[in-house]
């Protein structure tokens, strides 16, 4: 049991730290209850006025007090006169000048000319007829006049192939070997011998006396 004698200061030791803890306790009792006391204040404030706070949305019409504006005066235009032009159409006027192309000013080209009519020549005249043949009026037989005596001494033989012309006249004109006999001196006799004695009539073309060429073959043979 503790008595007073016990409780009493002791002097000559600070009581500073007692203190202390004292004044700490007492300012947390103190904070401690002014905290429980603010939330239960607020927490009745919030409720009370949210029972108080009513919502009220009024609505105005709002009147246009501008006046509307004042009507348009009447207008009316003022009459029309219609002025009608005096036309005279003259019936006896030369008739307006035909309307060229709008896009070119060139007048068309001109026709083009007709094509030339080409004709057929005429066809030839044709070909006199053939004249008639000659008529041999001599023997055209090799005689012993008509053999070269060289020849015959040589006994030389052969055929000749010649070419001559009759004459309007019926003689012969124009003698030419076309194949020798191989000796020149048989070949020389037998065109003397064809100007010398072959006489013709001589062949005829429209009723007159023409020149004609024939081929002949002069054999000279020995008996």
């Amino acid at each position: 049991m503790t008595t007073l004698q016990e409780l009493r200061p002791v002097h000559g030791k600070p009581l500073k730290k007692n203190r202390t803890i004292g004044v700490a306790a007492a300012l947390a009792f103190t904070g401690s209850a002014g905290f429980a006391l603010y939330v239960g204040l607020n927490g009745a404030l919030i409720t009370l006025v949210k029972e108080n706070i009513k919502a009220v949305v009024t609505t105005e019409e709002v009147k246009n007090e501008t006046p509307p504006p004042p009507p348009p005066p009447d207008f009316k235009p003022p009459p029309v006169n219609a002025i009608v032009p005096e036309v005279t159409i003259d019936l006896a006027a030369a008739p307006p000048p035909p309307v060229t192309n709008a896009i070119s000013n060139t007048p068309p080209p001109p026709p083009a000319p007709p094509k030339p009519v080409v004709t057929a020549p005429p066809p030839p005249p044709p070909p006199p007829p053939p004249p008639t043949p000659p008529v041999a009026t001599t023997s055209h037989a090799v005689t012993a006049d008509d053999y070269p005596p060289v020849s015959i001494r040589l006994q030389e033989q052969g055929k000749v192939q010649i070419k001559y012309t009759i004459g309007p006249e019926g003689s012969v004109s124009e003698c030419a070997v076309t194949m020798s006999s191989g000796k020149p001196r048989l070949d020389d006799a037998a065109c003397t011998m064809v100007k010398k004695r072959w006489k013709f009539k001589p062949a005829t073309q429209d009723g007159k006396a023409v020149a004609v060429s024939v081929p002949a073959e002069v054999i000279f043979a020995l008996k």
